[in-house]
């Protein structure tokens, strides 16, 4: 069975921090607005872990730039991107904000809703049934991302969450999947979810 781990830091260049800051902050934004449309008190938990997580990276970031800084010239790069993880750190501290009023159960205006719906791509949530094929297989196996143009973000097994599952992990019946993607590909996975298309892809 997959393994549900915490997120773990290990030391990385100032390039490999900037990135997973970025990535963080997008999988936050992502995890937040599921939280909104589905509310999911686990997910908007998992916002705000990673938002400590960031903090870190973000501390992290900054050190390794100091000691990276051997001339004035060196000195200007680095503040550039200083202030570009100062500007992702924003980005997660307003996805976290999304998540408390999940957390303390602030009534949310319906127009919140409506405008993530309406967005270029969406979040949706779909139920595995037995007789779906997706039952038995891996990330890998299916390659989702591109057969459907559905990125998984979280599965809920039970009540269990694994974030951000890796192509080892198998799905079985009863999975919750939250993913990301056009209304499109959202409509045709939830349909391959469900049992009733029998083939993805180019299968």
């Amino acid at each position: 069975m997959e393994e549900w781990e915490e997120y773990e830091y290990k030391p990385k260049s100032v390039k490999e921090i900037f990135v997973e800051m970025k990535n963080t902050a997008e999988f936050m934004v992502d995890l937040a607005y599921s939280s909104v449309l589905f509310g999911e008190k686990e997910l908007a938990e998992e916002v705000i872990e990673l938002e400590e997580y960031l903090d870190m990276l973000n501390y992290h970031l900054m050190v390794h730039a100091v000691l990276a800084a051997r001339s004035p010239k060196e000195a200007e790069q680095i503040t550039s991107i200083l202030h570009m993880a100062h500007s992702i750190d924003d980005i997660s501290n307003a996805a976290a904000d999304l998540a408390k009023m999940i957390l303390e159960e602030v009534e949310l205006h319906p127009i919140i809703k409506q405008v993530i719906l309406e967005s270029e791509e969406v979040i949706g949530r779909f139920i595995v049934t037995p007789d779906s094929i997706l039952v038995g297989k891996t990330l890998e196996e299916l390659k989702l991302a591109s057969n459907t143009g559905v990125w998984i973000l979280a599965v809920r097994r039970g009540k269990r969450w694994l974030f951000d599952p890796d192509g080892d992990f198998k799905i079985l019946a009863g999975d919750v999947l939250i993913g990301r993607g056009t209304q499109t590909s959202i409509d045709y996975l939830k349909e391959i979810a469900r049992g009733v298309i029998k083939v993805i892809g180019n299968e």
